[in-house]
C-alpha cells in the first residue's frame, strides 16, 4: 500500500474519530450534593421519562387525575455491601401512612400547579391514575456507622405510571432513582422530615412536565428543558 493511501485513511480515522466526539446534543451533569439544585429535580434523571406518543390521542383533554395509593409491598432495603440485614428499617403501619399522605401532598400540589390539572377523590372520577410503587432504600451507610457520626445519605428507588384510566394504557413511566443528603428520614418517618416530601416533589415536578409536553399544551417557564424517549 502507497504512503499517499496510508496517509489519506489516517485522515479520515482521525476525522471520524473527531466527529463521535462531538455530538449534536449535550447531556447537562446532574448536580451534586453540594449543589443548590441537588433536591430540586434538575438535570436529574426524572426528568428522562419513557412517552407513550400514541397515548396523546384522545387525551389531550384529560384534565383529572386520580393519585392511587403508593404501593409499600416490594420495598426493598439495599443495605451497604457486606452489612448485615437491618430489620429497623421495615416501615410501620404508622410510618407507611406519613409516606402516603407525603407522596399524595407533593404529588397533588406539584400536578395540580397553575391550574394544570385536578387532582380527584375517587379512579372513577378521572381521565388519568398515577400508579406509584416504592421498589428500595440504599442507604449508604450502616445503623452503627451513623451512630458514630456518618452522613446519613442514601437514594430512594420509585417506579411510577401515568394511567389511561378508561383503556388502562399507560401514557408516561418512569423509573428513577434519586439521591439524598438524609435517606434516614425514611427510617424516622414519624417525624415528617420534609427530606421525603422534596424526593416525591421532584417526581411530581417531572410527571408534570412530561404530561404537559404529551399534551402539546403551555410551555412550564419553571421546569428546564425535557428530554423525552418514546417507549
Amino acid at each position: 500500500m502507497s504512503q499517499k493511501l496510508l496517509l489519506a485513511l489516517a485522515i479520515g480515522l482521525i476525522t471520524l474519530a473527531g466527529c463521535s466526539q462531538n455530538p449534536s446534543t449535550s447531556k447537562a451533569v446532574a448536580p451534586e450534593r453540594d449543589d443548590s439544585a441537588f433536591l430540586e429535580a434538575k438535570n436529574s434523571r426524572a426528568d428522562e421519562l419513557y412517552v407513550n406518543p400514541d397515548s396523546a390521542k384522545g387525551g389531550s383533554a384529560f384534565r383529572k387525575i386520580y393519585i392511587a395509593p403508593a404501593n409499600l409491598s416490594k420495598l426493598q432495603i439495599i443495605q451497604p455491601e457486606d452489612a448485615e440485614p437491618d430489620t429497623e428499617w421495615e416501615i410501620s403501619d404508622v410510618e407507611a401512612s406519613v409516606v402516603q399522605k407525603a407522596l399524595h401532598t407533593e404529588l397533588a400540589t406539584t400536578l395540580s400547579f397553575e391550574s394544570a390539572y385536578n387532582i380527584v377523590e375517587t379512579r372513577e372520577e378521572s381521565d388519568m391514575v398515577i400508579k406509584t410503587t416504592l421498589v428500595a432504600i440504599h442507604p449508604n451507610t450502616t445503623r452503627a456507622e451513623i451512630e458514630a457520626g456518618a452522613k446519613a445519605g442514601g437514594a430512594l428507588t420509585v417506579s411510577m405510571a401515568l394511567v389511561n384510566t378508561k383503556t388502562g394504557n399507560v401514557m408516561i413511566r418512569t423509573v428513577d432513582t434519586k439521591s439524598t443528603d438524609n435517606i434516614w428520614a425514611f427510617n424516622q418517618v414519624e417525624n415528617n422530615d420534609p427530606a421525603i416530601n422534596l424526593i416525591f416533589r421532584s417526581w411530581g415536578d417531572s410527571m408534570r412536565r412530561g404530561l404537559l409536553n404529551l399534551q402539546g399544551r403551555a410551555y412550564d417557564p419553571l421546569a428546564n428543558p425535557l428530554q423525552l424517549k418514546e417507549r
